[in-house]
C-alpha cells in the first residue's frame, strides 16, 4: 500500500498542470504569471520538504513494489522544478494567446543609458520579432541596445522605449521612445516596416518634425517650423547619402518653391517658384556650375506653361546682365516650364495643385502618412 506522505508523480503532475494553468491564462500579465509560479513553487517545496521521500534503504529485501511510483530523489525533482520555473520566467507577448493581445504599457518600457548607435538609419527596416511573429521582447536595460535604433528609425543615445500595439492584434503598431532627449514616435506597419517618424525636436510638447519613405525611393521630412498644425517645409532625401535631393516650401497645403540637387553633389542646382500664387511654378534659377551663384532665371510671365524671358550672368559676378525674350525668338524657343515639373515624381501633390499633369491619384490608405 501506497505512503500517503510520499511525494509521489501524481503530485508532480498536478504542479506542472498548475503551472500550465498559469502560463496560458490571458487575464494574468507576465509579472502576475511569475508571481503565481513563484506561489506554487514554495507550496510545492514545502509539500516536498515534508513528504517521507524515497522507502528506507534498511527495508526487507522482499517489500512489496508500492503501488504507485514515487520519486526516488527529491532533489532532482527541485532540480526539475527550477528549470520548469526558469522557462516560465521568460513568458512574455509572444505566449500569450493570440486573440489576447499585447498592448504596450509605459511600465514595461525599457530604459537604458548604453546604446551603440548603428551606422545608418533605416525608414523602412523591419522591426524585430519572436519566432512565432510577435514583437520581441526589448532588449534589458544593463546591455547595450544598438537595434533600437534601427526599430525607431532614429541614430542615437536611446534613453526610453516602449512599443505599443493599439489595435491588440499581436503586432507593434507605434513605438514611443526618447532618442538624444528627443521624443519621439514610430509607426509601424503590419510587416514591421516604419512608416512615420515623429519628433519633438524643439522640445516644446508638439512633434513638429515628420518623416516618412516615400514610393520613389526618398525619405520626406515634413518640419511645422511655427506650431500652427500645418507643414511649413518638406525635404526629400536620398536614404543612402542623407543628402537633401529635393526641398519643398509650403504655404498651407500649397507647395509654392522647390529646390533640386539634380547632379548629387549636396548643394541646390534648380530651384523652381510660384512667384503669384496661382498654384503652378512659374520662375526657375539655375546654378549651373554648382558654386551657389544663379547663372540663369528663366520666367514664365504669361501663365501659359512657357518661359518668355531669360536673364543670365554671362560673367558669373552675380549680377544677371543679359536677356533673351520669346517676342523676339518666337513662342517656345525659350522652353517650357514642364521640363523642370518633370523632376517632381508625377504622383506628387503639387501635379494635382498645378493641374500640370492627368492622373489617378493614389488611394488615401496607399499614401504614407505625414503632417500634410
Amino acid at each position: 500500500m501506497s505512503n500517503t506522505d510520499e511525494y509521489t508523480e501524481a503530485d508532480a503532475a498536478e504542479y506542472e498542470a498548475k503551472l500550465n494553468d498559469i502560463a496560458t491564462d490571458p487575464t494574468l500579465s507576465p509579472d502576475e504569471k511569475f508571481d503565481a509560479a513563484s506561489d506554487a513553487l514554495s507550496e510545492e517545496l514545502e509539500q516536498i520538504a515534508n513528504s517521507t521521500g524515497a522507502p528506507a534503504a534498511t527495508a526487507t529485501a522482499t517489500a512489496t513494489a508500492p503501488e504507485e511510483t514515487t520519486v526516488t530523489d527529491p532533489n532532482q525533482k527541485l532540480d526539475d522544478i527550477d528549470a520548469t520555473l526558469e522557462d516560465l520566467g521568460s513568458i512574455g507577448a509572444d505566449s500569450a494567446p493570440a486573440d489576447s493581445g499585447v498592448v504596450g504599457d509605459p511600465e514595461t518600457a525599457s530604459y537604458s543609458t548604453t546604446t551603440t548607435t548603428s551606422a545608418t538609419t533605416s525608414a523602412t527596416t523591419s522591426v524585430t520579432t519572436s519566432a512565432e511573429g510577435a514583437p520581441a521582447e526589448p532588449a534589458p536595460a544593463a546591455t547595450a541596445t544598438p537595434d533600437l535604433n534601427t526599430a525607431i528609425g532614429v541614430d542615437g543615445n536611446v534613453d526610453y522605449y516602449s512599443p505599443r500595439d493599439v489595435d491588440r492584434d499581436g503586432n507593434v503598431d507605434v513605438i514611443h521612445s526618447r532618442v538624444d532627449g528627443i521624443d519621439t514616435i514610430t509607426h509601424v506597419d503590419d510587416d514591421g516596416n516604419i512608416t512615420l517618424v515623429e519628433q519633438d525636436t524643439d522640445h516644446n510638447g508638439t512633434y513638429e518634425t515628420a518623416a516618412a519613405p516615400r514610393a520613389d525611393g526618398t525619405i520626406r521630412v515634413a518640419e511645422d517650423l511655427d506650431d500652427d498644425g500645418a507643414v511649413d517645409l518638406a525635404t526629400f532625401h536620398d536614404p543612402a547619402t542623407g543628402r537633401p535631393v529635393r526641398e519643398d516650401e509650403i504655404d498651407g497645403a500649397r507647395i509654392t518653391a522647390s529646390q533640386f540637387d539634380t547632379d548629387g553633389d549636396g548643394q541646390p542646382d534648380v530651384h523652381l517658384v510660384d512667384s503669384n500664387g496661382d498654384g503652378r511654378f512659374d520662375t526657375v534659377a539655375l546654378d549651373t556650375d554648382g558654386d551657389g551663384i544663379v547663372n540663369a532665371t528663366l520666367v514664365d510671365t504669361d501663365g501659359d506653361g512657357k518661359f518668355d524671358l531669360v536673364t543670365s550672368d554671362d560673367d558669373n559676378d552675380g549680377s544677371q546682365e543679359t536677356y533673351l525674350t520669346a517676342a523676339d525668338n518666337g513662342v517656345g524657343s525659350l522652353g517650357d516650364i514642364s521640363t523642370f515639373e518633370s523632376l517632381i515624381p508625377a504622383d506628387d501633390s503639387y501635379h494635382t495643385q498645378s493641374g500640370a499633369n492627368s492622373y489617378e491619384p493614389p488611394a488615401a490608405h496607399e499614401v504614407p502618412g505625414d503632417l500634410v
